[in-house]
């Protein structure tokens, strides 16, 4: 059995496959929760539980059954609402994919292996050097080295301290070499191959979602005629399914003790998506691309444009999230580039304090854990969570008496700034930078 779908519907897919997986992990008891809106603007619990649960899967809907402008135009807004209705974070790979979906929308077909071959020439070069700093390379506390030891004590396996030092010089000259490859003539296949591989390493330490939603690009770059082939009965495919699929059950970890039955089925079904995302790209890059038909040089030109703007708003320090780049040891305090605090706009981070009693009704708006977490000695939280968090404690006529903190270079951590009462109040923020984040610059914290 063949059939065929668009780009835009695999990368509205890749998208559902992470929210798939989200709900696998953590369940639905957190459904509804929207206390960190992303965007700044929490939304009604029924609006939020929609967002979650419903959006994406009618959006992949819209895409299938509505071959027209309206059917893209409808799915466009059904993947903002689910972004809308996200909270705390959104994730690099959801950011990229739900802006891809949305400039396929309005665009057409012939261009979108352009668009996403350029996109992913973007992303890989953004992501090495962004990580070209001081803190990713040469400190303890690079997010290379932590996420490589924390992979390897889940496995079990000792990891040698020279492998540790050479992990993140590895991950930019992948990366590096990745994005460079796909700018020179002929150079597609060789990064197709290094992407497959890295983006499998990513995948069992820890994120199939991100590499499922980089493979359906590389499926979409290598679609000659701007259409999606799949075949249910190609040999190779079924077979990369079952090979990562395995290899996902055995080599994939993403939480300490044992895995229990679902955990496992999980692993091996992210690591079966990835691998038959994997087949399709590599049998479609075999053909070769056409030409598009005209509008490369614009589709190149805006791209490019794009990633600059994105790049230097990093580098100014006007955001550290919605990099499209993952774990770069960017940190909004710490031995960094960031550590500089130009902005007079600078978020302001607040130490809460855990009232002397917490109503029932408060828990069931905010999740005890976050509650937990947020009123912890050692972290800090983002204004534009605690702008949230107050409102809803004060629902119920208690407070998280927030206190507003400021960098000591001295001591290495946020203290409290020297500021007379009234504390300013915290604002309704987009989080550019991180919910919750350690009181010392000195901790260990990925980004």
């Amino acid at each position: 059995m063949t059939f065929q779908i668009t780009p835009m519907a695999l990368v509205v897919a890749s998208l559902l496959f992470h929210q798939v997986n989200r709900h696998w992990e953590y369940g639905f008891s957190g459904v509804g929760h929207h206390f960190a809106p992303v965007f700044g603007v929490r939304l009604p619990r029924a609006a939020a539980v929609f967002g979650q649960v419903a959006a994406l899967p009618l959006a992949l809907a819209a895409v299938l059954t509505v071959p027209s402008p309206v059917g893209r135009a409808l799915a466009v807004v059904l993947a903002f609402s689910w972004m809308l209705a996200t909270h705390r974070r959104l994730s690099d790979h959801s950011w990229l994919g739900a802006v891809v979906a949305a400039v396929m929308a309005f665009t057409p077909v012939h261009l979108h292996p352009v668009l996403a071959q350029d996109v992913l020439a973007g992303v890989y070069l953004t992501a090495a050097l962004l990580k070209v700093n001081d803190e990713y390379l040469f400190t303890e506390r690079s997010a290379g080295r932590v996420v490589t030891a924390h992979y390897f004590r889940l496995l079990g396996v000792p990891v040698h301290r020279r492998l540790l030092k050479a992990v993140p010089t590895g991950v930019i000259v992948a990366e590096f070499a990745a994005g460079l490859l796909l700018c020179v003539p002929g150079g597609e296949r060789w990064s197709l191959w290094l992407a497959v591989l890295m983006h499998l390493v990513f995948g069992v330490s820890g994120n199939f979602p991100f590499s499922v939603v980089a493979m359906a690009l590389w499926v979409t770059a290598f679609s000659p005629d701007g259409r999606v082939g799949l075949s249910g009965g190609s040999g190779a495919v079924w077979l990369a399914a079952l090979f990562t699929g395995l290899l996902g059950l055995v080599a994939g970890r993403t939480a300490t003790g044992r895995r229990s039955p679902s955990w496992l089925y999980k692993d091996f079904y992210q690591g079966a998506v990835y691998g038959a995302l994997c087949a399709v790209a590599v049998s479609s890059q075999a053909l070769g691309t056409a030409p598009s038909g005209g509008g490369d040089t614009l589709v190149h030109a805006l791209v490019a444009l794009a990633f600059v703007l994105n790049f230097l708003l990093v580098i100014a320090g006007v955001k550290l999230e919605w990099s499209f780049a993952m774990f770069t040891s960017l940190r909004p305090f710490g031995r960094s580039w960031l550590e500089r605090h130009r902005l007079k706009n600078w978020p302001r981070y607040y130490a809460l304090t855990l009232p002397a009693r917490i109503p029932k009704p408060l828990l069931r708006e905010i999740d005890p854990q976050f509650v937990y977490l947020a009123t912890r000695e050692e972290n800090v939280v983002h204004e534009g969570v605690v702008y949230h968090l107050e409102a809803a404690a004060r629902k119920f006529h208690v407070s998280f008496a927030p206190r507003v903190m400021t960098v000591d270079p001295l001591v290495r951590e946020l203290v409290p700034a020297p500021t007379e009462p009234p504390q300013p109040a915290p604002r309704r923020r987009f989080l550019g930078y991180p919910a919750l984040a350690p009181k010392s610059l000195d901790q260990r914290y990925l980004v």
